[in-house]
Order: C-alpha cells, then structure tokens, then sequence
C-alpha cells in the first residue's frame, strides 16, 4: 500500500514538473518573440528623422440614428441634419521630426461634407499609429508592442508555416487604455507585418487593421491603416470609415495648402473609389446641380425661418468658428457649449469661451492673440484675461507681450484696519465685504533666452484696485481706487533644459506718485516645478515655491503671482496638480509670506482598475498632497485623488489645519468631446 501511494505521489509530481517545464518553455518562447520585437524597434528608430511622407485619407460616415443633441458635439453639427452618408478625402504632406513628432498638412480636399469640414477628428489620431511607441495615439492607449507596457497585458504565440508567428494579445484588466488583438510577426527578425487592434476610447469602439512598411525604418511606421469605428452617444450611432494610404508617389507644391477641388483629388488619388463612394458623391451631386435659373434642381422644402434658425444662427452658437490663411488664423470656441462648465465647492459654477487669433509676418514674426473668457455664477463676476503677444525670435524664446485682465477680487486688511480704528463702535465691516476690491490689471514686458538655460523677463505691472462698496468707502471718508505702478524682473533656470526642474525668480516694486500710483511695496517670489514623466504615461508632478514682501508700506494689497486663487482653470489638464483647492479665496491675501509644496502622481491604471465595470472606463487617476505655510496660521494641507474619463474630471478633495480635518470639497470638470 504504501509503495502505491509513493508511486502515485511520484507520478503526480511528474506530472506537475512537466506541466511546468512545459509552462516555463512557453514563457520563454513568448518572451523571446518579444525580445525580437523589441530589439527590431531599437535598433531602427534612430533612423527615423526627418522623413518626408505623402499620405492619403479617406473618411466615410454613416449616420445610422441622431437626434438633437448631435448638434451640442463639437465637428459633429455637419452630420446632424439630411443626407445620412457622407466622404471626406484629404491629401498630405507629413513630415516626421522622429518617430514622436510630426506635422501634418492638408494640401487637397474634396468631399461631400459642407465647406469640407472636418467630423469625428479624433479619427485623425488613428491615421498615424506608432505601434511600437508606449502611446499609441498621441498619449493615450498603451502599446502591447512595447517593453514598458508587458506586464499589462497576456500573450499566446502560434508558429506559422510562412515563417511568421502570431502573436495575441489581451489586457490582464480590461480598461479603455489597453487593446486586444493579434500581429503577424516576422519570426527571425521581430518585424510586425501587420496587425489587428480592438479598442474602445473616447465613446468610439474600433478595430483597426494596421499593415506595417516592408523595411528599413519605414518599417516601423504604417503602410496602410484601416480603422472602422462606431460612435455612440445619448441614442446617436454613427459608423465610421477611416482608410489611410502611406507612401504616396504624387508630390504636389508646398504652396498648395488645403484646397478645395475634386478633379485634383481624382488626379492624384492613390487607390480607387468604391461602389458605395462613387454613390455618396453620385447623391451629393445630383441634390447640388443649379438648374437653367440657377436653382438646386431639387426643390427646398425649408422655410425661411427654420434655414436662419439652423443654417445661420445654430451652425455660429455651436460650432467653433474658425478661419485660415496662407498668413492669418482665427478660432473662436463655441458660443453655447456646456462642455466648458466647471463647478467647485470654494468657487462655484464657472463658464468660460477661449478665442486664438495668429498674423504671421514671417516664419521669425508673428503677433497672436489668445484672450480667455469666463464668468463666475457664484460671484457673479466676468472675467477676463487678454494676451497680445509679438514673437520676434522664436529660436530665443523672443517676444514682447502686453496682457490685460481683470483678476479675482482681493481684500486690502491695512483699509479695514484703519476703519476699525478710527469706527470701532460701527458696522460688522467683515459682512458688508468692505475689504473686497476688483482688480484690473496690465503688463507689458519682454522675454528673451540669454542662453539655452536661462530666460530673463522684464517690464512692467500696473494695477487699478476699485472698491466694491464704493458708497460706504466714501461714507468712511476712505479712498475708492488704489493704484500701483511696479517695474519687475523674472529669471527662470533651466539648468536640464527640458529633462529636469525649471526655477524661476521674480521681483517686483512699487513706487508712489508714478502714474498716479498710491501704493508702495517690494515682492520677492522663487519657485520650483517639475513635471518628470514615467514611462507607462504616468507622471509626477513636483512644486515648491516661497515669496515675501521685503517693504511694506500703507494700503498694500498682498497679491502673489506663484499664490493665487484661479477662478478659470482649464479643467484635468491646468493646474490641479498645482493649486489649492479648497482654501478660502481670503487667505491668499492676507499673510506677507508664504512657503508652499504640491506633488501629485498620475497614472493611467492605479487603483480603479479594480473596481468593477467603472475601472474598465477611467482613462486616468491622480493622488495629490498639498501644503502651505502661512502667517498667523497653522501649517495648511490637502489630499486629494481625481480620475478623467471621457465624460469628466473629477476630483474628491480633504483639507486639515495642523494635521486637525477642516472640510472636505468636490471639483469636477466636464470633459466630454474637448479632443474633438
């Protein structure tokens, strides 16, 4: 009995240790397909520099259900109305810096969308995969093709009879950041053929079918990608059609840029249309054909009022308005668009619009013009930033700038003091905001790089401070308008140009009795960041920064520029990694100093990877620590974790006054369709 059961135990561990054997072979054998993939990719992209590609693109559309909220998506309002289906072909000329940097221009269009307007342009980030880069697309999807990216995903290799392998793949966590799919590799050498990607991102599920160059270092980029795609959103569906065609034999001149006309694009075209193409155009042709009165041959069954209300006013209130030049470039952001509402406890609802406008008088000069606007629902208060910038050298960083703006309210405590001492038996001042003050600001300066680690910035600051409450002020017998006139300098180091910390140093003074200024004060202000990428698109942002006033003389108003409230920030991207943000908007000006550190670590798969069905569709997720220290106060600290997905930030935020908790805030941002 006891020599079966030692046999059957010596069998069992037989047959684990071949199990196992087997198991560690097929580990190796994967490993060593990816090994070759990962060597064949180092050892060629050095060579990609400065190469010159022809690429044709071809959209099609078809609009499967809409309804009216298709008109609210950013580029989507040209397909929210009759016809159904629709093309748009493009021409370029892509010129790649290195295999992470190129620029795409657009030299024919042809199409049969209205004014050859572009729809879904995050297909556009399909057009040019790099599938051995960690980022796919432009920052988001991580590539199973690259060493960094394993241990996200599980592998399983079938050797082919053509001397080829494929390679499967699929994520150990679903999330939307990651693919499934398979490559047909090159076995000897680790050269991917061709490729299959499924994936979902952005509310458009795709697949992708991806044919690499044949050698060289065009191997490492597409030959041919087609990418169909399905959106879906509040009842629309529409399926979508992206084919691009690389290495193409046409060479037009560089001054053809983004023309208009299909008898050139049907000179040109690479590869011919299909049976359904040809239909859409045959369609959009006969609805477009001018009878002998000039008149569309098919009659319009639209009234007046609805063609102005759609066509005029509607096409203006939702869609950006832009216009281009061979010199001249203007962009305005939707004038009706929910997607730029922001809410924070501490700072309420707040709305904002950008405008972009560039004049280029040469590739060394051009003059832009970014104003942002916004409007706070809580404070009630517009507001404004407007920035006339002249670039003169931009190899040297060269520019002279004027901005203009009014900034958030501030409070003046010298003004209140001095009311209370000579009213002490009066009004609760603190409740009627007599200390609040609207700011209106201006500065004119210069930058220049003296050298490739060092910029230096000078001009000048001038602030126009206007009393609230102006009425009681006046009752105070108390002045109405503070002003200050303030020559400044800023240094920043770049002692790492772009791979490490930057430090800044700025100085301001203000003078009495120049232009009418009342005020006098010194500010001292120095400041680190850091922003240090991981490979994986995680990132650690560092910050640490002090400033001081050094002189300080009557009715000064304790205003920094490194710490300040931001009633318009820009949402995931901005400075959330950077800011306070549940600190009162008063305690910024109320202490002559401050001493201030905020890290955060971003990542896009960090702890809601776990969470079922919710982890599948969060992009990225931050931890954030915070802390200041101030005068007459504790020391001051925030935690906080936010995550961005396709519909929102948001951010969930505690704040604790010498390690004692003080209250807890929510921020979020809507962050639906801001790549479209």
């Amino acid at each position: 009995m006891k020599q079966g059961q030692l046999f059957f135990r010596l069998l069992l561990a037989g047959m684990f240790l071949s199990m196992s054997i087997r198991g560690y072979a097929k580990e190796k054998a994967d490993s060593l397909i990816l090994y070759r993939i990962y060597e064949y990719q180092r050892a060629l992209n050095k060579d990609i520099s400065d190469i010159e590609d022809h690429v044709y693109a071809k959209f099609r559309f078809n609009v499967e259900k809409r309804n009216a909220t298709l008109w609210l998506i950013p580029t989507m309002y040209v397909l929210a109305k009759d016809p159904r289906e629709y093309i748009r072909e493009s021409y370029n000329k892509v010129h790649f810096e290195d295999s992470h940097h190129y620029d795409i221009n657009s030299q024919v269009l042809a199409g049969t969308i209205r004014r050859n307007r572009q729809a879904m342009p995050t297909l556009l980030d399909y057009m040019t995969p790099n599938i051995y880069d960690i980022d796919l697309y432009d920052g988001h999807i991580l590539s199973p093709f690259n060493r960094i990216n394993r241990h996200y995903y599980r592998y399983k290799q079938k050797h082919l009879n053509d001397g080829t392998t494929r390679l499967d793949f699929r994520p150990k966590l679903y999330n939307t950041q990651l693919l499934n799919g398979y490559a047909i590799v090159e076995t000897e050498t680790g050269r991917i053929i061709r490729t299959v990607l499924n994936g979902e991102f952005d509310m458009i599920t795709f697949r992708t079918e991806i044919l690499q160059g044949n050698e060289g270092p065009l191997s490492l980029m597409p030959k041919r990608c087609t990418t169909v795609g399905t959106f879906r959103f509040v009842g629309n569906r529409i399926s979508a059609l992206f084919d691009a065609t690389y290495h193409c034999q046409k060479t037009l001149a560089d001054s053809i840029t983004k023309v208009s006309s299909r008898e050139l694009m049907d000179s040109i075209r690479p590869v011919p249309l299909t049976e359904t193409d040809k239909r859409i155009y045959e369609e959009y042709d006969l609805r477009h054909v001018p009878d002998s009165t000039g008149q569309d041959t098919v009659p319009k069954k639209t009234n007046l009022l609805k063609k102005v209300l759609w066509d005029t006013i509607g096409d203006q209130l939702v869609t950006p308005i832009a216009a281009e030049t061979d010199v001249a470039e203007f962009y305005l952001s939707p004038i009706i668009n929910p997607l730029y509402l922001r809410y924070s406890k501490s700072r309420g609802f707040s709305y904002k619009m950008r405008l972009n406008a560039r004049y280029t008088f040469s590739p060394h000069r051009y003059l832009t013009f970014k104003p942002t606007f916004g409007y706070n629902f809580k404070q009630r208060q517009f507001y404004f930033t407007a920035p006339l910038r002249m670039t003169y050298n931009p190899k040297r960083n060269g520019y002279a700038e004027i901005v203009w703006g009014n900034g958030n309210r501030i409070s003046n405590y010298t003004v209140m003091d001095q009311i209370n001492h000579e009213h002490q038996d009066t009004l609760d001042i603190e409740d009627l905001d007599m200390d609040k003050f609207k700011d209106n600001h201006l500065q004119v300066f210069n930058n220049i790089m003296l050298f490739d680690w060092l910029d230096i910035e000078s001009g000048i600051v001038f602030h126009q401070r206007l009393a609230v409450k102006k009425d009681l002020m006046r009752q105070y017998g108390m002045p109405t308008e503070y002003r200050s006139f303030a020559p400044m300098i800023g240094l920043k180091f770049s002692p790492w140009l772009n791979r490490g910390p930057v430090f800044s140093i700025d100085w301001e003074r203000s003078f009495k009795n120049v232009f009418d200024s009342n005020i006098a004060y010194e500010r001292w202000e120095f400041d680190a960041q850091w922003k240090y990428r991981i490979p994986g698109l995680r990132v650690l942002n560092l910050r640490s920064g002090l400033g001081f006033y050094s002189d300080k003389h009557d009715n000064y108003f304790l205003d920094f520029t490194n710490f300040r409230d931001n009633n318009l920030p820009e949402g995931w991207d901005d400075n959330w990694s950077g800011d306070f943000q549940l600190l009162r908007s008063r305690v910024y000006n109320e202490s002559d100093y401050y001493i201030r550190g905020n890290i955060s670590y971003e990542s896009p798969l960090l702890f809601a990877k776990w969470v079922p069905y919710l982890g599948k569709y969060i992009e990225k997720e931050r931890l954030y620590v915070s802390a200041v220290i101030l005068d007459h106060t504790r020391p001051y600290t925030e935690i906080g974790y936010g995550f961005t997905n396709r519909y929102l930030s948001v951010g969930l935020f505690a704040s604790f006054m010498n390690r004692h908790f003080q209250r807890f805030g929510v921020s979020f941002d809507f962050e639906l369709f801001k790549r479209w």
